[in-house]
């Protein structure tokens, strides 16, 4: 009888966790979502208005981090049968960035990450070709062959600073990021290199026309918060001579 008392009120601890998240529809605008705990309970959900149906993509997003170890995810997306449809993380270990498309993982090496400064990242592919390509800080990767040419289909769930190892859940502590993502877009194509420069430049680029951080429906929980994006450069007393 303990026991099933124990039982009950854990689910009824649970329920009211769940029913305390809030989701939100805002314009993100100059604004950032703050990861500030190594806690797989720590997560933002981003939910597009539509099921996915499209042979090309395009991710692109600015982070903010400290992480010297670990392989930290940025951008996560699983569908019911692909626990990584399509994912981009960084590993501080390795020095490397990695996409996952349709479970299939490819590297890219020589890729610029600085510490604690503002990272400008887009990742691309194509179901045609089969190719998928990264740029970091406007340096572009190489073309690599990822994943099926098959396009991405189903009901996504989306996830940031958690790596999911399963259909909208099951994160893992190396996976954890900390600090700021900001500016997530979403294109249901390949854009061009002078687009994607655009958006490294921080000028009036193209939004997301799947996921658009000026127009986000998204939820939070743990200790990730809504913050105002920091623009603040000190300047030694040499610099201001």
């Amino acid at each position: 009888m303990q026991r099933l008392a124990t039982y009950v009120f854990f689910i009824v601890c649970c329920g009211l966790e769940l029913s305390q998240l809030k989701t939100d529809q805002n314009c993100l605008r100059e604004k950032v979502i703050t990861f500030p705990q190594l806690t797989t309970t720590s997560w933002a959900k981003l939910h597009p208005n539509e099921s996915m149906d499209m042979s090309a993509v395009t991710v692109c997003l600015r982070f903010y981090s400290d992480q010297v170890t670990g392989h930290p995810s940025l951008f996560s997306l699983a569908t019911p049968s692909l626990p990584q449809d399509f994912s981009l993380s960084w590993s501080a270990d390795l020095k490397q960035y990695q996409m996952v498309i349709h479970n299939t993982p490819v590297q890219f090496k020589g890729l610029t990450f600085n510490l604690n400064q503002w990272n400008s990242v887009c990742a691309t592919w194509d179901a045609t070709s089969g190719l998928a390509q990264m740029f970091a800080n406007e340096v572009a990767s190489i073309r690599k062959e990822a994943g099926p040419k098959t396009a991405f289909k189903g009901a996504p769930a989306i996830t940031l600073g958690q790596y999911q190892t399963q259909y909208d859940g099951g994160f893992q502590p190396i996976n954890v990021f900390t600090g700021f993502i900001s500016d997530v877009h979403m294109h249901k194509q390949v854009l061009s290199t002078r687009q994607i420069k655009t958006y490294m430049e921080g000028k009036k680029y193209k939004h997301g026309d799947y996921i658009n951080w000026h127009n986000l429906k998204f939820t939070i929980a743990g200790s990730a918060q809504v913050e105002e994006k920091q623009q603040v450069t000190f300047h030694t007393k040499e610099d201001q001579i």
